[in-house]
C-alpha cells in the first residue's frame, strides 16, 4: 500500500464522486472521538510540526494509505486516565471502520491505533496549593 494524498474517486452513470483525503481523516477523527475514554485525536504540537514541513501528512492525527478501493488508517490517540486502554483502542478501530465504511462505500483493510498518551486527571480547582501553610 502506497501513502496517498490524492482524491478516492469512483465513476457512475452520471460522472465521477471524488473523496478527499481531508475528507476520510475528518470522519476518522470523529468516529474516535465518539468513543468514551478517547481525548484527542492527533500528535503532539512538535510532531504536527515535522509532519507538515516533510509533507507528510497526518491531518487530524490520522494518516491515509490507499491501494484500489482499499484503505488503511494510522490513528494517533490520546486516552483519559484510568481507563482500559486496550478497549478504547479496539472500540476505536471498530467505531472507525464503520464510518469510513459507511459513509465512504471504500473497504478500510486496516487501523492502526497508536496511543500517544495519556490525559491526567485534572486536580479539583478548589484544591489548596500544597505548599501554603
Amino acid at each position: 500500500m502506497k501513502r496517498d494524498s490524492s482524491d478516492r474517486y469512483r465513476t457512475t452513470e452520471l460522472g465521477i464522486v471524488k473523496i478527499n483525503n481531508n475528507a476520510i481523516t475528518t470522519i476518522a477523527s470523529t468516529a474516535a472521538l465518539e468513543v468514551k475514554g478517547v481525548s484527542k485525536v492527533g500528535r503532539g504540537i512538535g510532531k504536527t510540526i515535522y509532519e507538515i514541513l516533510m509533507r507528510r501528512g497526518g491531518k487530524n492525527g490520522v494518516k491515509v494509505y490507499t491501494s484500489e478501493n482499499e484503505l488503511r488508517l494510522i490513528l494517533y490517540i490520546t486516552v483519559d486516565y484510568g481507563i482500559d486502554v486496550t478497549r478504547v483502542a479496539d472500540e476505536v478501530q471498530e467505531n472507525v471502520k464503520t464510518a469510513v465504511e459507511k459513509m465512504t462505500g471504500l473497504v478500510v483493510s486496516a487501523i492502526d491505533v497508536i496511543v500517544e498518551g495519556v490525559r491526567a486527571p485534572q486536580a479539583p480547582e478548589n484544591r489548596q496549593d500544597r505548599r501554603k501553610t
